[in-house]
């Protein structure tokens, strides 16, 4: 539990141990931007302690953590296309550090994606 705010503090690989506004929306645009072209796929936004997924009929649910994020968009998506989501060499130029992280997330989206595709029940 944070001490200044009294909000639980959620340990995310991904992010480290310091999370800002910043990059939760630097995680929120990179999902957007790789799953864009699933049909049906649901849209993240960031908030200060993690993110808000919408899906296509309106339902909303809290995550905070990547991995978590990248779950409920997977969940919430009729047909998982990993092969599909944009790949990281086409990673617009920008800061380092934004495309250092925004590669972090891709990266361990296509290894969900790929492994929710391979199980047997997807």
């Amino acid at each position: 539990m944070c001490g200044a705010c009294g909000r639980k503090v959620v340990s995310d690989p991904v992010l480290g141990p310091i999370r800002t506004l910043r990059q939760h929306l630097i995680v929120a645009q990179t999902i957007n931007d790789a799953s864009q072209s699933w049909p049906g796929a649901p849209k993240v936004a960031a908030t200060s302690s993690g993110w808000l997924v919408s899906g296509p009929k309106g339902a909303t649910e809290a995550v905070s953590t990547v991995e978590a994020l990248w779950s409920t968009v997977l969940r919430g998506t009729s047909v998982v296309q990993w092969r599909g989501l944009r790949a990281a060499a086409d990673l617009d130029a920008g800061e380092l550090d934004s495309r250092d992280l925004a590669l972090q997330v891709l990266t361990l989206g296509h290894e969900m994606a790929r492994d929710s595709a391979t199980e047997p029940d997807a």
